[in-house]
């Protein structure tokens, strides 16, 4: 059975007040008070309402730095048409980048109480929201907030989706299965040996989803990266990476990556997939799977390596370092953090964005790995992303989703009712929709 409850909950409408006792506060509605130029930038520890926000400042974000911005997507042409967030990193080179304006207030729509857990979510061109639960589901929610269909797996669902140009959902599994999705139930259609799958798992008031065929690989936490051609690439916990025919009839080839995290793959322009491992080391490899090298590291990587607009790529580790890395596999540079880095990085112009476990999003120059500023939270901070006047949205393990302007200074943060610890995703309407160990949440816009 899915433990999904379809309960919607709704942001209360009335003002707050806030009393502070102590460490403590009382709300007594859903806006938190603005915070004046004097109070530290954190938001205080707050026992909120399930949807109060935390905190705004009333300033509207700055200008992005006068760097040009490249491409920062890559050819998408794998990837559903229209979807305004088809993949965890937006594109197949998951530089974080949306070519939207996000939420500029504190408001929360509605939540689903559901686990995401390390699932980010994807929206796609119909406006509905997909992600994977820790109970082991696929769900499909409305923008309303509704959810509407889910497919059972055998186990948690850590690997975000990606929509294909096809209009299916891809994503992994952690019972070794790597799944095509159809939100629609009913008889499979034949996709080779490995098709034989049916829908369910649905509770009253939600449609099975349909599995339309899936292909037994290993365990996998990474999330899918698909290619021009159709192609999936996705890494296992046995230390693959796999590249999947688009129907899933066949494994093309597979590399050894040594790797049993989950990191994810990124494709540059011209096709070649970057992919991190525990093994210490960043892979390149081209789209017929020959190994172009292997930069080693300090420590393992856990998060996606992205690539930028200027095609550069950027990759943290658990040694708390972030790396600059040519197209070529040289160091540009490396910047220290205070702390692992277990997410991916978002990289918008001049300036890369990445969290850490010292509790810090760092704001690092592309150019030289120069520091340009660092903004504390109270717990260790996820992969951020990027809208396109500049804002930065990131989930923190402290509970609270931030928005940021490029300089740096706090525009609002909301109480997102449990750790995050994936990226967010953009609809085009400007909603940021997050999911946490307990819920999954749509901010604004």
């Amino acid at each position: 059975m899915i433990a999904l409850r379809l309960r919607v909950v709704t942001p209360r409408a009335a003002r707050s007040l806030v009393v502070i006792v102590g460490s403590a506060a009382v709300f007594a509605g859903a806006l938190f008070a603005c915070a004046s130029d004097d109070e530290d930038p954190v938001p205080p520890v707050v026992d909120a309402a399930p949807d109060a926000p935390l905190a705004f400042d009333a300033q509207t974000p700055d200008a992005d730095a006068d760097v040009p911005l490249g491409d920062v997507c890559g050819d998408a042409t794998g990837l559903e048409p229209e979807a305004p967030w088809p993949m965890r990193g937006g594109c197949p080179k998951r530089a974080g980048v949306a070519t939207g304006v996000g939420p500029q207030n504190a408001t929360v729509k509605w939540s689903v109480p559901t686990p995401g857990g390390e699932s980010s979510p994807v929206v796609g061109a119909d406006r509905l929201v997909w992600f994977g639960t820790s109970e082991g589901d696929v769900v499909v929610v409305t923008p309303g907030g509704v959810v509407v269909a889910a497919l059972r797996t055998g186990g948690p669902v850590r690997s975000s989706p990606a929509r294909s140009a096809s209009g299916l959902t891809v994503v992994g599994g952690s019972d070794g299965n790597l799944y095509a999705v159809d939100r629609f139930g009913g008889a499979p259609a034949d996709a080779g040996a490995d098709a034989d799958v049916d829908g369910g798992g649905a509770e009253a008031g939600v449609q099975p989803a349909r599995a339309v065929w899936k292909r037994m690989l290993a365990p996998m936490s990474s999330s899918p990266a698909i290619a021009a051609d159709g192609t999936i690439y996705v890494a296992s916990t046995d230390g693959k990476l796999s590249a999947v025919a688009a129907d899933g009839s066949a494994v093309r080839w597979s590399a050894t990556t040594n790797d049993t995290l989950g990191s994810s793959p990124a494709l540059a322009r011209d096709g070649t997939v970057y992919v991190g491992s525990s093994d210490r080391k960043v892979y390149a490899f081209t789209p017929d799977g020959a190994t172009k090298w292997a930069f080693e590291t300090g420590g393992a990587v856990l998060g996606s390596p992205v690539v930028g607009g200027d095609e550069a790529v950027y990759v943290g580790s658990s040694d708390g370092k972030l790396l600059a890395l040519t197209p070529d596999g040289k160091l540009r540079w490396s910047y220290a953090t205070g702390g692992p880095i277990t997410g991916a990085p978002a990289v918008r112009g001049g300036t890369v964005y990445v969290g850490s476990d010292d509790k810090k999003l760092h704001a690092v120059s592309t150019v030289d790995g120069a520091a340009r500023w660092a903004y504390e939270t109270l717990g260790a901070v996820a992969t951020p992303i990027v809208a396109s006047n500049g804002t930065i949205y990131v989930g923190s393990a402290d509970g609270r989703v931030y928005a940021l302007t490029p300089s740096g200074l706090l525009f609002f943060a909301v109480n997102a009712k449990g750790r995050v610890r994936s990226a967010p995703a953009l609809g085009d309407d400007g909603t940021l929709y997050v999911t946490t160990d307990t819920s999954l949440v749509a901010i604004g816009p």
